[in-house]
């Protein structure tokens, strides 16, 4: 009688939906655009696998929303840059794919709302009926929301006012004197109409923001917050809230809500190359696809914030607001088994030789440089990359001896097998819109003279760093900051001494500086002097060419698809026990991860610190560690060094000198701890995040290693500052590469591994 009943409810919702616009396919992808729906590749073919996935116990309901064309009478005549959004529908495209694939969601029982058809009422009849109608205790509810939010201001027939925050639907149009309604969707509404589904297991995903800047963001960054404060009078109330309290502001949302940010940040989304996405919603999903189970909410959260301050400079930092503080499971569901990778095929060809990949689970930096070398392996094939389509890559079985395995098949996860990076990469360095027509002609005249530099004026698209300067002589706000940002000794160039007071003001004038493209500026950047944009230019050289040693670095990280099974640590050192801070490994290691903190820890200036690497497989292998410090300088871990014996023995005969060096090992099955027993690392100043960078590989890094032969015959094995860090690190992905005769590193991820991490020094 109940499946009966249910069977009832879901063809009344199927033909209400059509009849409201808001139809739902049977992969529920009918209102993406045909260019996304195209990107997540999702064929016919996958109906039958993902509805099997979805065949364990208990339903899982989910709808997407996401809004990237608002109508002007949306958004404010003033809003900075176009209005529109970017990013929304790839951010449905994410999670819908996700969901699917390593959640085991129905295609089915995923309702999607994009553009035209997310108006407020679509929204409100798509709670009530896929949510409210549909979901009994102990189901599974995801609700996720990409757009604009806003702060509106409500006033009533007495004249008194309130605050309330909402989301924008796409005809969430501004008041005017004839209209004095505004039609969005208050946040107290939501989680109303939320509270009134019938099971707690319910995840509410909000990337939209309420607090929107000032200046003109660069690099393609977007705010998802509507820049102004509007005031008007509610709407009418929706239909199954007329009878009801509304909860108040202060109330929680029932069972898990996720902010994309703080109340009182920015929320951005961000350009890829080719393709738009929410920061937030692209970082929680690009970890999802290849985490290890059992991921739980505060890890994948905590993960999320790791990844955006890697992004560079942005305040943005996910928030989770749990109503259950015990330890759930993301999304109130576990991970299914065996679908873990860095993405998924989502078609095969009817000869079964070529393949269209999702890599949603691709660092989008590795996936701008998706090109013919590259090859990837699932069901133990390997594919050659043959095109890139934001997203979607179509790939073809390698015609390698022995590529012998299981026949290709929808829901098969990808890694990737040979990462190909070209030598001739670039930092692109954006020129703040603020500066003078002639500022800009200087700037990328002194920039074109760095070879490993391109510069560009169009904001729209994507930079690594952006050149800008404060906004005049003697101002303590720059142009380029997210908020009034005061100067201060301590982010003048070149650094102040340790005694320096850094709440000192800088008196008088300043020249240029480098900003994040979240318009924080790069500490050590600034001048305190006035100053001509090419000398500026000169000064800021050694600044870039680290910033271009740490893009390249960020280019090697393959933690979820190395083969090499490592494990890293870090701990405080104290005289009576010592406390681990961190614990990484690749995925590939058998090895238990020891129980280490989920959240970014902070270490005091001053605390002894070491870390400890783990062989976990049968081969030796060489190492170094990098660290890059709040001002983005990087300094290098070497091992004691020893000649190469052939080299030291042509070198005694006076064939060859001097000989090469070659870095220490670490035995199969043993770790070493850097730095040793009998030495101590402290923590240094300035403040900020640390990023960490532990390479290993089974090529011994000679060249690595003989670029550094200076600074390593100076003594000591920690190098710091690192001297020429670019060349440090391209003679790094050289040692690491299996073929140096071309104009691309080829890096096989049976050869290596780089695991990253980040701790703030406090």
């Amino acid at each position: 009688m109940e499946s009966s009943e249910r069977q009832k409810q879901g063809l009344s919702r199927r033909a209400f939906l059509q009849g409201t616009g808001a139809v739902m396919a049977a992969l529920g992808l009918s209102e993406l655009s045909v260019n996304a729906a195209a990107a997540l590749g999702i064929s016919e073919k996958a109906k039958d696998y993902s509805q099997a996935l979805a065949a364990d116990s208990g339903r899982k309901l989910a709808l997407l929303i996401g809004i990237d064309k608002y109508p002007e009478d949306a958004l404010p005549s003033g809003q900075l840059g176009t209005g529109k959004l970017a990013g929304c529908k790839t951010d449905v495209a994410l999670q819908k794919a996700l969901l699917i694939h390593r959640f085991g969601f129905d295609p089915a029982d995923i309702v999607v709302l994009t553009d035209e058809r997310a108006t407020r009422e679509g929204i409100y009849r798509a709670v009530v009926d896929h949510l409210i109608d549909q979901a009994t205790a102990g189901d599974t509810v995801v609700v996720h929301f990409s757009g604009y939010g806003a702060q509106v201001r409500i006033s009533d027939l007495t004249g008194g006012q309130a605050m309330q925050r909402s989301l924008v639907p796409v005809d969430g149009f501004l008041p005017t004197e004839k209209r004095p309604t505004f039609n969005d969707i208050s946040e107290q509404e939501l989680k109303t109409l939320l509270k009134q589904v019938k099971t707690k297991n319910i995840t509410t995903v909000l990337d939209a923001g309420f607090v929107d800047i000032a200046v003109p963001l660069s690099g393609g960054l977007r705010s998802r917050a509507r820049s102004e404060v509007v005031t008007g009078q509610l709407p009418a109330p929706f239909p199954l809230l007329s009878n009801q309290r509304l909860a108040k502001e202060s109330e929680p949302f029932p069972g898990t809500l996720i902010r994309g940010a703080n109340l009182d940040d920015v929320v951005l989304e961000r350009p890829w190359n080719d393709f738009n996405a929410g920061a937030f919603t692209y970082v929680l999903t690009q970890y999802l696809w290849s985490a290890p189970a059992p991921v739980t909410e505060e890890i994948a959260v905590a993960r999320s914030q790791e990844m955006l301050s890697r992004w560079g400079g942005s305040n943005q930092q996910p928030v989770l607001v749990a109503a259950n503080k015990k330890s759930s499971p993301l999304y109130s569901t576990p991970l299914l088994n065996d679908t873990r990778g860095e993405g998924v095929i989502t078609d095969v060809s009817n000869d079964g030789k070529t393949a269209t990949i999702w890599f949603g689970g691709m660092p989008p930096r590795v996936l701008a440089y998706f090109s013919t070398p590259t090859v990837v392996v699932s069901g133990g094939r390997r594919l050659k990359v043959r095109s890139r389509d934001g997203l979607t890559v179509k790939a073809k079985l390698a015609s390698d001896a022995g590529n012998d395995g299981a026949p290709l098949k929808v829901g098969q996860p990808v890694y990737e097998a040979i990462r190909a990076l070209p030598k001739n990469l670039d930092l692109i360095v954006a020129l703040d819109s603020r500066l003078e027509r002639i500022e800009r002609v200087d700037a990328t005249s002194a920039l074109s003279g760095l070879t490993f530099v391109s510069s560009t004026s169009d904001t729209n698209l994507p930079a690594d760093c952006l050149l800008g300067k404060p906004i005049d002589s003697g101002a303590e706000t720059l142009t380029a900051s997210l908020n009034p940002t005061k100067l201060s000794q301590a982010e003048t160039f070149p650094a102040p001494e340790p005694e320096a007071d850094p709440a000192q003001e800088l008196p008088g004038t300043v020249g240029y500086g480098l900003f994040s493209l979240t318009r924080s500026l790069i500490p050590g950047t600034m001048a305190n002097q006035d100053e001509a944009i090419k000398p500026a230019i000169a000064r800021l050289s050694s600044k870039l060419q680290a910033l271009m040693a740490l893009k390249v670095l960020r280019l090697s990280e393959n933690r979820a698809a190395s083969q090499l099974p490592v494990r890293v640590t870090l701990e405080r050192v104290d005289p009576k026990e010592n406390t681990l801070l961190i614990s990484r490994k690749t995925f590939s290691t058998q090895q238990q991860d020891p129980q280490s903190r989920s959240l970014i820890p902070e270490i005091a200036v001053g605390s002894r610190v070491r870390y400890r690497i783990f062989n976990d497989g049968e081969t030796p292998l060489y190492y170094t560690l990098i660290n890059v410090d709040p001002r983005e300088r990087l300094s290098a871990f070497c091992p004691v060094a020893e000649p190469d014996p052939v080299d030291a023995t042509a070198a005694e005969v006076g064939t060859e000198s001097p000989p090469k060096f070659m870095g220490a090992s670490i035995a199969p099955g043993t770790s070493v701890a850097v730095p040793s027993a009998e030495l101590d690392w402290a923590i240094e100043a300035p403040t900020g995040p640390v990023e960490t960078y532990v390479v290993c590989t089974t090529q011994p890094l000679t060249n690595t290693f003989e670029t550094l032969r200076v600074a390593i015959n100076n003594g000591g094995t920690r190098i710091n500052p690192m001297p020429e860090p670019l060349d440090v690190v391209k003679s790094l992905l050289s040692d690491i590469s299996q073929d140096d005769e071309t104009d691309a590193y080829t890096l096989d991820m049976t050869q290596w591994a780089t695991i990253n991490f980040t701790y703030r020094a406090v």
